[in-house]
Formats: C-alpha cells, sequence, structure tokens
C-alpha cells in the first residue's frame, strides 16, 4: 500500500501497476488535473481511464467526491483495481464499458476527463454537454492531430465556452555513460473548457 501524502498531483510513474496499458505521464496528469479545477466534493469521470493514474490523481483531490473510471479493456479495469488497492483510495468505482453507451447509471457530473474516446468522441461531448452540471468542466488529452481537430470542433458545436488548448513537450534527462542527455516524450495536446449555459 502506498500514500501520497502530498497536496499536489504528479505522482511519479514509477509508482503505478502498469501492466501493457497506455498510461498519461506525471507531468501531463499534473497540468491535466490542474486544468479540471477539482473541487474537494466533485463527481469526476475519467474516460478511458487505462491504468487509473488520472482517476488515482483525481481522486486525491476531490477526497469527499466520487470518480468514476470507464475502460474498455479488461486489463485497464483490473490495473485500475490494483492501482486502487495500492494508494488505498475508496472514491473510485471501475466501470468496465465504452462512453457513452455504459454511462447509463451516471446521472450527472462536476469534472471529466477524456484520455481516450474509441472513435466515439462526437457521442461522448454530447453526453458530457447534456450530463455536466452547472460550473462543469472538461479536460480532454490527445496525441493526434485529427482528434485535436475533432475535440475542438465537436466542443464549439455544443456549445462548450472558455476553450483553451495547449501542447506540453516533455523532455526528461537520461544517463548516457558518464552523461546526461534529455530525452523527449510525444508531444501532447490539452482541450480544457467550460461547461455552455
Amino acid at each position: 500500500m502506498t500514500n501520497w501524502p502530498y497536496n499536489t498531483p504528479g505522482i511519479p510513474d514509477s509508482m503505478f501497476i502498469r501492466g501493457k496499458v497506455p498510461m498519461t505521464k506525471e507531468e501531463i496528469r499534473a497540468v491535466s488535473i490542474s486544468k479540471l479545477r477539482i473541487l474537494e466534493k466533485d463527481i469526476i469521470l475519467d474516460i478511458g481511464a487505462g491504468t487509473g493514474s488520472l482517476s488515482i490523481e483525481a481522486s486525491l483531490q476531490a477526497k469527499k467526491g466520487q470518480v468514476y473510471s470507464i475502460e474498455r479493456k479488461e486489463e485497464g479495469i483490473n490495473l485500475i483495481k490494483e492501482n486502487i488497492k495500492k494508494f488505498n483510495v475508496c472514491n473510485i468505482k471501475p466501470i468496465k464499458g465504452i462512453a457513452p453507451i455504459d454511462l447509463e447509471n451516471i446521472s450527472t457530473v462536476d469534472k471529466a476527463i477524456l484520455g481516450g474516446s474509441g472513435g466515439k468522441m462526437r457521442e461522448i461531448i454530447i453526453w458530457l454537454s447534456k450530463n455536466l452540471n452547472k460550473n462543469g468542466r472538461i479536460v480532454i488529452n490527445t496525441i493526434t492531430i485529427e482528434n485535436l481537430y475533432k475535440a475542438m470542433k465537436y466542443l464549439k458545436e455544443n456549445n462548450f465556452k472558455d476553450i483553451e488548448l495547449t501542447q506540453i513537450g516533455v523532455s526528461k534527462g537520461k544517463d548516457l555513460a558518464n552523461l546526461t542527455m534529455l530525452k523527449a516524450n510525444n508531444p501532447i495536446y490539452i482541450i480544457s473548457a467550460d461547461k455552455g449555459r
């Protein structure tokens, strides 16, 4: 069991149980959680949750809230459960399924993180436009230009406001003989927006 005693996001990647499921890297998680503007009692939806790393980070910010982690792969669901146990959090509910089809038991949420859409980005954003509470907020992480375009287009079509786009490129030091080189990770697009009226 691991406890993260800090009030800041950005848990080191090495602390998570990972398997072969893609995981949002710590610097991207830190910025994504910051952009989400989580309150202590928020109900949060993590779509395409993967290993649950963003769900864990969100649950630590929304200590009196609830996080729903939806993931379509069985391996991902198992990793989410393992990480819940490892970090000793009790406010995450894993859901095996595909958004928005398998969200029928969730009526409203305060915040949403979209890390993987399974080709259903338009449907997910429409669902969120109807099911995000007043002052609701969404953060979308994507690595492809095509999904960036779709996210921006669908957010505008569904009257989200204050749409903000940030690109982050992280390079990390790596030992090379007795020297240090910087090795770049893929750049990530982070789109954040507020629910429109």
